[in-house]
């Protein structure tokens, strides 16, 4: 009796788990099924990783909004957004298109595709978010609003590095554009 209530378990546990003869697992097969289309899915990040998406989308704000009003535009707003030498680069760009006339038309975005935890320092935990840079909707422009130079590439590899200070602050330190298309 105990030898069949055992037989009996391990067939009712071997059948739940999907069990094939022979003790090997396989799905069950349908001659009329047809393959499921795949999509890929939306990146889901930590609390962590969303704000340091977050800090990067808001730098990018700040970023469009100065370009947009050069000259008569605050420039020391990127420090509320970025340390140096993402602050730094910006001022300098700024100082540059002010000389020539020129200002930022549109905005681009960017599209977030990872992120990995960099180092813990004295300063904070420091992030990578790499992405895409769309620009096809912005460029420089002359005081005319006719645009500077030839069509540039419209989509291109970036990467950020943002600090998380101990006060839950986050700044972007790093904004590099690689150039690859993406």
């Amino acid at each position: 009796m105990k030898f069949i209530r055992c037989v009996a378990v391990v067939a009712l546990g071997c059948a739940l788990a999907g069990c094939a003869p022979g003790g090997t697992s396989s799905p069950p097969v349908s001659e009329t099924s047809t393959p499921t289309p795949t999509s890929t899915p939306t990146p889901q990040w930590s609390a962590e990783e969303q704000a340091a998406v977050d800090a990067v989308q808001r730098y990018l704000e700040v970023w469009t909004d100065i370009g947009q009003k050069i000259p008569n535009c605050d420039v020391g707003a990127i420090r509320d957004v970025a340390s140096d030498p993402a602050a730094n680069n910006a001022a300098l760009t700024w100082a540059n298109w002010d000389r020539n006339g020129w200002h930022l038309v549109g905005a681009p975005t960017f599209v977030a595709d990872y992120i990995t935890l960099g180092a813990i320092d004295y300063q904070g935990q420091r992030y990578h978010v790499h992405g895409c840079y769309i620009t096809g909707d912005s460029h420089l422009a002359d005081t005319t609003g006719t645009s500077i130079g030839p069509p540039k590439q419209t989509r291109a590899t970036g990467n950020f590095l943002v600090l998380r200070v101990p006060d839950d602050t986050w700044y972007v330190l790093e904004d590099t554009s690689e150039g690859n298309p993406c």
